[in-house]
């Protein structure tokens, strides 16, 4: 098996790490982050210490890493931490939980994590570093932007563009055929029946856009 480190010691990251292990094709060396995550009763991969390790860790051997952050506003920690892996020389796998369902005429970009019972439907294009989280759907023949996080049950029905650094929240459904611009926010629960503009926030049932965002 490739070893390989998770940047971050928060829930995202232990979630990726039991995907990892549910994989069965990498071995974690640990974690690396601002200090040890003492908040879990249990342990699946011990803490390696600061992001300074990661030029170390490389040269010993370990030259596969995922990011463990979540989607934290205009994304730019996971922006940054990608740079950072990149120049270094890292390479970023795709993880995808061994009970999510991927098409095979799917394409997924590298660091992109697909959670737990997931479904990313057929002739889809989901680009680097996204976040299909558990229970999230991206169905068929949708685009969805670099840096992007689908939320935990949420649904994207056909034909759906997503741009880039964009939330879809929780729960939320975004009706066929629309667009998502970039460095939006669809907050939780709600029901997309408009296009979303670039740098805006939608929410509720049949969403519509509320303000945009500074």
């Amino acid at each position: 098996m490739n070893d390989i480190v998770i940047l971050g010691g928060g829930g995202h990251a232990f979630s990726i790490a039991d995907s990892i292990i549910r994989m069965k094709e990498y071995n974690i060396v640990g974690y690396t982050d601002l200090k040890e995550d003492s908040s879990h009763t249990f342990s699946i991969m011990k803490y390696l210490g600061t992001d300074e390790i990661l030029q170390e860790l490389f040269l010993q051997g370990v030259i596969y890493a995922a990011v463990g952050i979540g989607f934290l506003g205009g994304n730019t920690l996971r922006d940054k931490l990608y740079d950072t892996l990149k120049k270094i020389g890292f390479k970023l796998p795709v993880i995808i939980d061994p009970s999510a369902s991927v098409s095979s005429t799917s394409k997924l970009g590298e660091g992109t994590f697909v959670g737990k019972n997931a479904i990313v439907n057929v002739c889809s294009q989901v680009e680097k570093m996204c976040i299909i989280n558990s229970n999230a759907t991206v169905d068929h023949d949708c685009e969805i932007g670099a840096f992007s996080h689908v939320s935990v049950g949420a649904n994207i029905c056909g034909n759906v563009k997503v741009g880039h650094h964009t939330m879809i929240g929780a729960g939320s459904t975004i009706i066929q055929g629309l667009h998502v611009g970039n460095n939006a926010i669809v907050g939780a629960g709600s029901s997309v029946i408009n296009d979303v503009k670039d740098s805006s926030k939608t929410y509720g049932v049949a969403a519509i856009e509320r303000f945009i965002l500074k």
